[in-house]
């Protein structure tokens, strides 16, 4: 009864005969640029923070003040060694007249402005480029910081909200 074992011998020799190498190439492509970040991780689907004026009575007689942030983590832009600066540009929001930001709740607006610090001395004005340096790989804060203007005229309740265009060019 040597047949079915030559009959497993030759199917054992087919599987041998079917070996074969090869290559693989891989790659990765990093092209020059800048990433926006929240605390090391990269932001997505275009919302890179919020500007969170929170809650608030009828009437204030000081400004209101917030800064951009994602969660609890300020903005930060991270560039490639090849990018030596960028800038930031955020335009007048959804509600402006052109040359003043407002929030809005559909019938009524509450007008405010951007900083560049908490001191409310350097203004992002609207389309205004501000410029920054890269010196290395690492993290650059974006500092964006609101301010709500006193208003002493009791408003309507109710969510007021904008929604601005920022752009980052290197």
């Amino acid at each position: 009864m040597k047949w079915p074992w030559i009959l497993l011998a030759a199917l054992w020799m087919d599987d041998a005969m079917a070996a074969m190498t090869g290559q693989i190439q891989a790659s990765l492509v990093i092209t020059a640029g800048c990433q926006v970040n929240s605390a090391g991780s990269t932001l997505s689907s275009g919302q890179i923070g919020t500007l969170d004026f929170g809650d608030q009575g009828p009437t204030w007689t000081a400004p209101i003040g917030a800064s951009v942030s994602n969660g609890s983590n300020a903005l930060q832009v991270a560039c490639n060694p090849s990018v030596t600066g960028f800038s930031v540009t955020i335009d007048g929001g959804a509600n402006g007249d052109g040359t003043t930001r407002r929030l809005s709740n559909g019938n009524r607006t509450i007008p405010y402005q951007l900083y560049q610090n908490a001191a409310g001395t350097e203004r992002y004005s609207i389309g205004e480029q501000k410029t920054f340096a890269v010196s290395s790989g690492g993290q650059i804060p974006i500092p964006i910081f609101g301010a709500v203007v006193a208003n002493t005229s009791a408003l309507p309740a109710g969510t007021y909200s904008d929604t601005l265009r920022v752009t980052l060019d290197w």
